[in-house]
């Protein structure tokens, strides 16, 4: 697979005339095919970034437009690499990469941008008055959704967010749900669901007496839930019982150690993440607990091994037709079970024709 040679520039910033001032320079060799995440991945291993804290964003300026382009998915990067291929000098389209702690970042482009944790909503000012809030149309559909007060309205992504309050926006329902079920554990009672759906979430306290509520409900049908009341006041008895054997699931701490588990190199064991929720939530776990919960969150970040193993088909199809002459076969069992894939591409078969005969005899013990 081919590769391309590319200059980063890092550790400056950008001035008032777009010119990225100030920085460090290092390079990476990047694949022709490689993902918007392999890139991030590439230049955290290289600046040496840990992306549990921190998070980046990679810009590069192109001939005759000053405005830089900034690279956040999958087509980005094609496009890159497409102009990186016309011109292969390594110090052409350098790539200008600023990090930043996580936490909100704010800004007046008129865009809607994911920073870490939190979406921030962002627009212009000029757009709108003083007092009229603006209305956003969501990713998730044509709808409208509600009014959204630009000041203060952010989109949670942080399944550890710890303050809880009214109107509050969540990203979707099950980032809410881990959200309170963590809440939970640190206030050290029970809750039950009263209500749970697609379009409303309502929690209540174990105890029949007391007066613990929490209503979310999702905003004009969209995936997004907003917090519509909440009462933090236990008026419950010590009887019930409420505040003793709270337990996390491996659900929940499979979404706190996720991004610890993104960096494949890591060695990340159930007794480290038994620790670590020991620290983080104040409870003790069991091996078995943190190994389900190592196995969820691998599932998260990888997918299922056969959703996998569904694509190759694809994979394959694209191969044929990449390199032709190549010979690609796929067998399966009687009962349709993959069992092995074969890939010559055909530039290592005709590479054959010219190769030296030579026998070479492996050393091995006679026992």
């Amino acid at each position: 697979m081919a590769t391309i040679c590319v200059l980063i520039r890092h550790s400056g910033k950008w001035s008032d005339e777009n010119c990225y001032v100030e920085y460090n320079i290092n390079g990476i060799v990047l694949k022709e095919y490689a993902s918007y995440s392999d890139l991030v991945d590439v230049i955290s291993v290289q600046l040496n970034v840990d992306l549990t804290k921190k998070c980046m964003k990679i810009k590069y300026t192109i001939e005759g437009d000053d405005t830089p382009m900034e690279i956040r998915n999958d087509m980005g990067v094609r496009l890159y690499v497409q102009l990186k291929k016309m011109n292969t000098q390594i110090g052409v389209y350098p790539l200008c990469v600023s990090i930043y702690d996580i936490d909100i970042v704010y800004s007046g482009s008129g865009e809607t941008s994911i920073e870490s944790d939190v979406l921030q909503l962002e627009y212009n000012k000029e757009l709108n008055s003083e007092d009229d809030p603006l209305a956003i149309v969501p990713a998730f559909g044509d709808q409208t959704v509600d009014a959204f007060d630009v000041e203060n309205d952010l989109i949670i992504t942080n399944r550890s967010q710890k303050e809880i309050m009214v109107d509050q926006i969540y990203m979707d329902k099950s980032t809410l749900k881990d959200v309170m079920e963590k809440y939970s554990i640190e206030k050290r009672f029970k809750f039950l669901v009263e209500r749970s759906n697609s379009i409303s979430y309502t929690l209540v306290c174990q105890s029949k007496e007391c007066t613990w509520l929490m209503k979310a409900s999702s905003i004009n049908k969209s995936k997004m839930f907003r917090i519509r009341v909440f009462n933090s006041e236990h008026t419950c008895p010590l009887k019930d019982g409420v505040h003793s054997d709270c337990r996390a699931t491996s659900s929940l701490i499979g979404g706190i150690i996720a991004p610890k588990l993104r960096n494949h190199k890591r060695k990340y064991s159930p007794n480290d993440i038994k620790d670590d929720i020991k620290l983080d939530l104040g409870i003790d776990i069991n091996y078995m607990l943190a190994w389900r919960s190592k196995e969820k969150a691998l599932e998260s970040i990888m997918g299922q091994p056969a959703a996998s193993y569904g694509k190759l088909p694809g994979y394959l199809y694209t191969l044929d037709k990449t390199y032709p002459g190549s010979h690609i076969r796929m067998q399966k069992t009687p009962n349709d079970e993959f069992l092995y894939v074969f890939i010559a591409l055909d530039a290592f078969i005709k590479g054959f024709d010219h190769c030296r005969p030579i026998v070479v005899v492996d050393a091995s013990h006679l026992k």
